[in-house]
């Protein structure tokens, strides 16, 4: 038992298989798993074949794998080999795959409004904000999830290679929140193992416990089943159009990947896939910062009450807004600081000493044009000198003449008249 456990790489299909591994032991009632491994090779294969016939009786053609997997990886670690291409032409051909839509956001509304329960509520917020694996939740702790800005980071898988990051929206921080507060109300001491979602529980300092992966499914069944949801669903066999848990994954995913702007393969990383572009889980490791900046684009679409959906997109004009705003501001002040670089102080000084280099030798020119430039500084508003400089580089480029007395006009006239005299002079 040892080694079939650790052979298997991820939490979350350990368990899988011990749960499907379970139920075979159940099926034909062994006892331990050091029975199953004693029994002999030719009874193995009889109860094998069996198993698969009684497989294709209960469950769709399309899940028969995964529970003749999980007998088959505790077989083969224990050596004991059998004749698997026989079993594999016992189960059935696959068939069209169901369940294949998302839970609509009304219909998440909906479920909702059929619960007063704050851990269910809890729940639903926390999937359907987060597209998380149901079967992921037992192994989320506190210290898996942290604050950004009005939303929640969420660790998940942590530690395995198949580790990622997803989030809460404000709407489902909020109620985590509450939940939280309510436990600790209770008297519950939490720490950073605490599990996120814990096991019903009659008073807050009894033993903790993480809520059990089918115990959550069963919550969620039974919701959808209270707020007769199923009623007008197509049934295929034994599924429906909609899978209960797994819809609000697919919600989730239709969702991010129908908003404009995403980056898919940022979408991919929150979903924690392998990702549909080639080399992407190996060369692209985004930080936290960049897969919520792309999330925050999601966050009206995911969120269910709309009240909150009003109250969001709200928020999130005023951020726009703010930050046109400050673009404006910081455009502003470029254009001033280039404007001072070209027509400040300076560059007048820099003209000014350039020009005095090509009349040397002239002393009344220079002089002139000394006092000339020195009662132009002390004499014209800071505003109007920058002005008058631009219009005259203007005019220099274009290869004309600066008409100043023209530009001076409705100034003031004593300056004016003092400057076209002056100027025309020097």
């Amino acid at each position: 038992m040892l080694i079939f456990e650790n052979t298997i790489k991820s939490p979350a299909t350990r368990k899988t298989y011990l749960y499907h591994l379970n139920k075979f032991m159940l099926f034909f009632d062994v006892k331990d798993y050091d029975g199953l491994a004693a029994i002999t090779q030719k009874k193995l294969q009889i109860m094998m074949e069996d198993y698969v016939m009684h497989l294709k009786k209960t469950i769709s053609p399309n899940a028969i794998n995964l529970p003749i997997a999980a007998v088959k990886a505790f077989l083969d670690c224990n050596d004991v080999e059998l004749r698997w291409s026989k079993i594999k032409r016992l189960k059935p051909a696959r068939v069209k795959k169901t369940g294949g839509e998302a839970w609509l956001t009304s219909e998440v509304a909906k479920m909702l409004s059929f619960t007063t329960e704050l851990r269910t509520k809890t729940l639903v917020h926390f999937i359907a904000s987060s597209g998380i694996r149901i079967g992921a939740l037992e192994d989320i702790k506190m210290r898996h999830i942290k604050q950004i800005d009005d939303c929640k980071s969420i660790l998940v898988y942590d530690g395995t290679n198949e580790e990622y990051v997803t989030f809460l929206t404000p709407e489902a921080s909020l109620m985590f929140d509450d939940y939280i507060q309510k436990r600790e109300s209770n008297g519950e001491q939490l720490t950073p193992e605490s599990p996120a979602l814990r096991s019903s529980y009659q008073l807050g300092y009894a033993k903790v416990k993480p809520s059990n992966t089918n115990a959550l499914k069963e919550i969620i069944q039974a919701l959808i089943l209270k707020s007769g949801l199923r009623i007008n669903q197509i049934k295929i066999g034994k599924r429906y159009n909609k899978q209960a848990d797994h819809g609000f994954r697919k919600r989730f995913n239709t969702i991010l990947k129908t908003t404009s702007d995403m980056n898919i393969s940022l979408v991919e990383k929150m979903m924690g896939h392998s990702v549909i572009v080639a080399l992407d889980n190996v060369y692209l490791d985004p930080t936290v910062e960049q897969l919520f900046k792309e999330f925050k684009k999601a966050i009206p679409e995911l969120t269910i009450d709309d009240s909150e959906r009003i109250r969001t997109e709200k928020k999130n004009l005023e951020q726009k807004q703010t930050e046109v705003e400050k673009q404006r501001i910081e455009n502003e002040k470029m254009l001033q600081r280039i404007e001072k670089l070209e027509c400040g102080s300076e560059a007048r000084d820099s003209t000014f000493y350039k020009n005095m280099f090509q009349v040397q030798g002239d002393k009344g020119a220079e002089l002139l044009q000394t006092m000339v430039y020195f009662m132009f500084e002390m004499s014209v508003p800071e505003d109007e000198k920058r002005e008058i400089w631009k219009k005259m580089a203007q005019s220099r480029k274009n290869g004309q003449i600066f008409d100043l007395a023209g530009f001076l006009d409705n100034k003031k006239p004593s300056l004016k008249n003092w400057l076209s005299t002056s100027i025309a002079q020097s």
